[in-house]
């Protein structure tokens, strides 16, 4: 399970332009030399979930960026958009490494995806906090995908892409749950992030259960981690103790 209770989780948006600031100095470097060539049932495994996840990192968060900027104006909170702006440079660049991979083995880009579809649907459908909230669900199920994707091989170049993926993750669901603690986070906020998350599981386990098979998750494992990434995220926005 994914421990979010970290010293993380005190930082205020100064600290967080700071992590995200010196992530943009140190990129990581992927190393081919030592690849040997996927054989073609696993490419056929692990090529359409990467398309599709290299599809999601990849977006211009254009409406983000608006909204994020009426937040921080409204709020006076300068330093916020600028993290988020670096974070959404970071996505981007895990958007690149998957790109780099598949261009490795000459695998095209998905024109589209549908759930990156309806996600960035679901989020236009409010202002930040839908936003934030749509965001933060698809960074928790990419804590399991990455981690099922990086026991799916013995690839080095794609091992050391998850693991960089997983540094990278965590603090993302810290830093967008710190944001969600400056919203009321009753009941009917709560339920909807549980919806949100479940719906989640169901479509990514229909689509890509044979890579999470592969990768050691049972249905229930998966859902039961995603769900408790969800309960510590919840915590983290009603700044309340964790109790893992």
């Amino acid at each position: 399970m994914v421990d979010l209770n970290s010293e993380l989780c005190g930082f205020s948006y100064q600290d967080w332009l700071s992590h995200f600031t010196q992530n943009d100095r140190e990129r990581l470097k992927i190393d081919f030399s030592e690849e040997k060539e996927l054989d073609q049932e696993t490419q056929a495994l692990i090529f359409p979930s990467i398309r599709a996840f290299q599809k999601g990192e990849g977006s211009d968060g254009r409406f983000l960026r608006s909204a994020v900027s009426a937040f921080s104006k409204k709020h006076d909170l300068p330093e916020y958009e600028q993290a988020m702006n670096l974070f959404i440079k970071e996505e981007n660049f895990h958007s690149a490494y998957l790109k780099q991979y598949m261009a490795f083995y000459k695998v095209p880009e998905l024109p589209r995806s549908f759930l990156d579809r309806i996600f960035r649907r679901l989020r236009r459908l409010g202002g930040l906090r839908c936003e934030v909230t749509v965001l933060v669900t698809a960074e928790m199920i990419a804590l399991t995908y990455y981690s099922a994707l990086a026991r799916c091989t013995d690839s080095k170049a794609l091992k050391s892409i998850c693991k960089q993926m997983l540094e990278d993750e965590v603090p993302h669901v810290i830093f967008q749950s710190y944001t969600l603690s400056r919203f009321k986070n009753g009941a009917a906020a709560v339920f909807a992030r549980k919806l949100l998350m479940d719906f989640t599981c169901f479509w990514v386990w229909a689509a890509f259960h044979k890579v999470y098979r592969k990768g050691g998750y049972s249905f229930s494992g998966f859902f039961k981690e995603n769900r408790d990434c969800l309960r510590q995220s919840i915590l983290l926005a009603e700044k309340r103790e964790l109790r893992i």
